[in-house]
């Protein structure tokens, strides 16, 4: 079930609003909020789809409401439905808070608002990074493994070493891309810490055709030329290739960086998928490892109990 924040000082006009969009989709849960900390807060309570808002707010605009709502949940919907005229908003500090705009006494405005909830909400598009479109699914299928495992690092770990020495590069990595950020299972050559998604090569990687990326200069690459993430890291060459699972989604890669431009050659690709195969294997193996713990547990526990019982009758 979707959620969508309904956020408006006015308590007849944001009920009006929430009761526009309950009447529009039967599986939709409505919050509302009459300011901008009121938001924030259900925000940081509750899993938010989209967010609809007034822009005059008590303590705030609803530009800055969107971009506060950007630093909980990049992904999130943000529509202005509002009755200042386009041409009075403030966009001096928010210019790179992407919304969308619709005038309350506009022409049919209650149904270009919920076309454009149903659609932020569903497909992402103002994302500030590309999303795979199956996203749920691939997420789904990262959080069936246990990547906090040492004995599955320690495995990993001699993989990002080998495509580290074959590749010639100085640094390399198993890469996961969770919902909003890159965890670095493992590094060769570095001590990494998450990296917000949208700052990760790796998640325009996972999206592109083909199951091997090469950036040769990432200072070439409209992209990435002022990601100062990347810049920190040392990064400015990159050769990623896709962690894709048995059933075709992507949780991940497997990468090779360099500190200067550079290329790579149609056998360090190929060198680097076939590591990129055998990393998803080991981490099935240890996922059915796991299992097969869990379950012969799980059949212990059943027979204690039927002995207890049975000593007791």
């Amino acid at each position: 079930m979707r959620t969508v924040l309904c956020v408006d000082p006015d308590d007849s006009a944001r009920a009006e609003t929430a009761e526009l969009l309950r009447t529009e989709a039967t599986d939709l849960r409505v919050l509302q909020a009459a300011s901008l900390a009121d938001a924030v807060r259900e925000l940081n309570d509750e899993e938010v789809d989209c967010v609809v808002t007034e822009y005059e707010l008590p303590d705030g605009t609803g530009l800055e409401l969107a971009a506060r709502a950007r630093d909980v949940r990049p992904d999130i919907g943000c529509v202005l439905y509002t009755a200042t005229d386009r041409a009075a908003l403030d966009t001096d500090e928010t210019t790179e808070t992407v919304t969308e705009y619709v005038a309350k006494d506009g022409q049919n405005s209650g149904e270009t608002l919920w076309n454009l909830v149903d659609f932020t909400s569903a497909f992402r598009p103002q994302t500030p990074y590309p999303m795979p479109q199956d996203e749920e699914e691939r997420l789904d299928a990262l959080d069936a493994y246990d990547v906090d495992a040492a004995t599955l690092q320690t495995d990993v770990e001699r993989i990002t070493d080998l495509a580290a020495q074959y590749l010639d590069v100085p640094m390399a990595s198993v890469n996961m891309i969770r919902e909003h950020s890159q965890q670095f299972l493992v590094c060769h050559g570095a001590d990494w810490t998450p990296t917000p998604r949208e700052d990760s090569i790796c998640t325009y990687a996972i999206v592109e055709d083909g199951d091997v990326t090469v950036i040769e200069d990432v200072k070439a690459d409209p992209r990435f030329e002022h990601n100062e993430s990347l810049d920190d890291m040392n990064i400015r060459s990159y050769a990623g290739a896709d962690l894709t699972t048995s059933d075709g989604l992507t949780i991940g890669t497997l990468c090779a960086y360099d500190e200067e431009p550079r290329t790579f050659t149609d056998d360090d690709r190929e060198y680097l998928s076939t590591l990129a195969d055998v990393t998803v294997n080991v981490l099935d193996l240890h996922l059915e490892v796991a299992q097969l713990k869990e379950d012969r547990t799980d059949e212990r526990g059943v027979r204690n109990a039927a002995e207890e019982d049975g000593g007791s009758t």
